[in-house]
This record gives C-alpha cells, structure tokens and sequence, in this order.
C-alpha cells in the first residue's frame, strides 16, 4: 500500500536526534564487559566475531542513521540504523511480522499441529560441534522424512503433508538444546492432487508420537551413517576415535540406545494463531534482552523459566565470559537457512500445491475493514507526537565505521547483514 505524505512543514525544533538509549541491560552491554576478557582465552571464528561486532553496535553510530517522518503532522526524528543480524535481539520483531503476514497470505486455511522433534541432549554433543551445518542439515532431513513417511502412509493418512521447521538450538539457560519445531498440516493432497484427505486421528494427535519418535532416531542414525561415508564428517580432536568404521558404528549404536523425543500438539481450531505462534519461533534468539537483570560481581544475572517445575520464573547466575561462551555455541553456520519447507509446502510444485489447497480449503487472509484486494500491510511505527500517523523512512544515512569494523568485514565476507533465513 502507497503511503502518501502532505506537504512539509517543518519548523525549528520538529527534527529531533533520538538516541535511543537502552532503558535495561542488554547482550551489547555484556560483551562490551566480559569480551575482551573472554577473548584473552578463546579463540573465535570469523563468522562469531561478525555476529559480536554486529550486536554490539547496533543502533548506534556506527550503523548510521535513518530519518522517519509522520504521514500526518510531519514531525521528524533521527534514528540510529539496525544491524539486522538474525541473532541481534534487537532486530527481529519487523521481520516476524512481515513473515507472519507473507504465511497468511499463501497458506490455506487448514488445522495445523504443532511438532517438536528434540534430540537427546550429550549424545551428538561433540560431533554437533564440530559439524554444525551437516548436523543441522540432519536434523532436519530426518524430521522432514519422519513426517512425510506417516504422512503417505494410508495406515495413518496417505496423503500429502505441508510442513514447515525452524531450528533450535537453545535451552532456557543458553544450554546447548537443538530440536526443530514443524507447522504441520492435520491432513493433505491426495496424490491426484484434486481433494483434501483429513487426519484420521482427529484434533488430538497428529501420528503417534513414540512410532515416530523410533522412526526419527531410525533416520538420523541412518543420514549420520551416509554422511560419515561420504566423508562430510570432521572427526578431530575428541572425535579422532571415531574415523575408523567400526568405531564409528559403535558409536551409532550407542546414539541408538538414547531417546529421541517427539512432541506433537492437538490440531488448533484457529490456524492464524499456530502461524503467529511459529512466526514467534522462527525469529527468536538465544535469549532476549528482556530476560537479562543485571551485572553483579562478574557474573550474568537473567531470568528463565524452569519447565521441570511447572514452569516456575527462576534467576540463574552465570560468569561473564561463561555467559559469552553459552551465547557464541548458538551462532548459526554462515549462510545456514534455518528455516525450511517441504511436502507441498516446498519444492518445484510448492506454488501449484498451495494454489490448489487454498481452492480446497480457503486462505488464511484476513484483511482489515477497508482494505482493498492486492494493497500490502507496511508495519510502521506510531508517531509519538500526533499518536495518529506512521513513522516512514525517508532518508539514510551511513556512517563511516572504525578501522577495526573495516578488518573484520573484510576478513569474513562482502555480505551485509541480510537474515539468510
């Protein structure tokens, strides 16, 4: 939608420089503390110190400017630019909204199960480590098999499922905690593609969950076997035990002996609410600035919710550096989409699928009394000054960054800090 703007009238003490100055702790404060520290000990890749460095100086000087202006009264401000870098805390509510928004326009207006697939936590911990993207890539495959095979099973459904998974790597206390969540469809195209097949099993459930729990493990021992004989596998240091191929199936059979959990929600009456819900999943970070409390003689203080005590609000106290530690372990791959589709929801057949479910079943759409068909939502903030119109961007501008920025940049990669996911 075109937002039109009346003539200027601007007068002296209408354009403001906003500093934006955090009113509590933030993880920028905690690495301006305890980095150099940690730094003095460890060592980090090009990629973490790309995610530090764009943490730290989000929404100050060092990104620049932007100049927005109320549609209405014309009231100006500056402020400073966002680093948009997926794990900055600061950066993510406007792309939750625009990919909450993008789903309810091209999703159809099915139920929709919630999915957690979990991995046993210690059992791939060292391999993960070292083999971040292939294990990911895994983890997800796996999931994504485990779905589709209950899926086309006419035992179960026999159709065609949509899914969509975000990962995970974090627990509530930045442990290391990797699962992926699914937006699962309850039901599916049958294979001539011109109905929709229900789930069987109701609202309650979308598959039993232990069959799929043992399908699951089943698959990921299987894709670590191929991948291990496709050589994609680091096996260095504490892994050096494993390169041979009897140690390695060793190790398989033990990785079979744990669990692999698998959590599925009862099919919700509202989809628009399990697309928000995700949306809110897809964005997140490792923790949140407004989680943290304060900084007490070296240690982190923050808060997080204990899930094996009812959910209870407890505070958890952590050396500064042991904190920056927890927090590097959950820096994405470069370039890792962690974020993915499958089923009708992706691959080369993802547009005609969805044209076809949204003729079946209707769309997730919901406009606002007044809006005309084909104008798109553009998320803005209030004027503070009138409350009436949006604040719109109406002009940037970039600073020069410091010599230090400047290595750094150029030691990693000519990207900016676009969200690859």
């Amino acid at each position: 939608m075109r937002r039109r703007r009346g003539k200027k009238k601007q007068a002296e003490g209408e354009i403001i420089n906003v500093e934006q100055a955090a009113e509590g702790l933030e993880i920028a404060d905690i690495l301006r503390e305890f980095l150099p520290g940690y730094l003095k000990t460890h060592n980090i890749s090009a990629q973490q110190w790309r995610v530090l460095n764009a943490i730290e100086n989000c929404r100050t000087h060092q990104m620049g400017y932007h100049l927005r202006e109320c549609e209405v009264c014309v009231y100006q401000e500056w402020m400073y630019n966002s680093c948009q870098n997926r794990h900055c805390p600061k950066c993510q509510w406007a792309q939750q909204y625009d990919w909450v928004q993008k789903k309810l326009a091209e999703l159809p207006r099915a139920k929709y199960h919630h999915s957690v697939f979990t991995l046993p936590d210690g059992a791939l911990y060292h391999l993960m480590i070292m083999n971040k993207k292939v294990l990911y890539t895994i983890i997800f495959k796996s999931a994504a098999e485990t779905l589709k095979t209950f899926g086309a099973d006419p035992k179960h459904l026999g159709a065609k499922i949509g899914m969509i998974g975000v990962l995970h790597t974090w627990g509530q206390t930045l442990n290391y905690h990797v699962h992926v969540h699914f937006l699962v469809t309850a039901g599916g195209l049958s294979d001539d593609g011109e109905s929709w097949i229900s789930s069987k099993y109701g609202d309650k459930f979308l598959f039993p969950v232990k069959a799929m729990s043992k399908v699951f493990r089943g698959k990921l021992i299987e894709n670590l076997r191929k991948a291990y004989k496709a050589d994609e596998l680091v096996l260095e240091g504490k892994l050096e035990n494993l390169t041979s191929p009897p140690a390695f199936e060793h190790y398989l059979r033990g990785i079979a002996k744990h669990i692999f959990r698998v959590n599925s929600q009862p099919a919700t009456k509202k989809p628009e609410k399990v697309v928000k819900y995700l949306g809110g999943y897809m964005r997140r970070v490792a923790i949140s600035n407004s989680r943290l409390e304060r900084i007490e003689e070296g240690k982190v203080v923050f808060r997080y919710k204990d899930n094996r005590d009812d959910g209870k609000q407890k505070l958890s106290r952590i050396d500064g550096e042991e904190f920056i530690g927890r927090f590097l372990r959950h820096i994405l791959p470069e370039r890792f989409v962690r974020v993915r589709y499958y089923g009708i929801f992706g691959g080369r057949y993802r547009k005609g699928n969805l044209a076809k479910a949204r003729e079946l079943l209707g769309g997730l759409e919901e406009k606002e009394e007044g809006t005309q068909e084909g104008e798109q939502e553009i998320y803005a903030p209030m004027c503070p000054k009138c409350g009436e119109g949006a604040m719109i961007v109406v002009e940037y501008i970039r600073q020069p960054v410091s010599i230090l920025w400047m290595l750094v940049m150029m030691m990693t990669t000519t990207v900016k800090y676009a969200d690859t996911s």
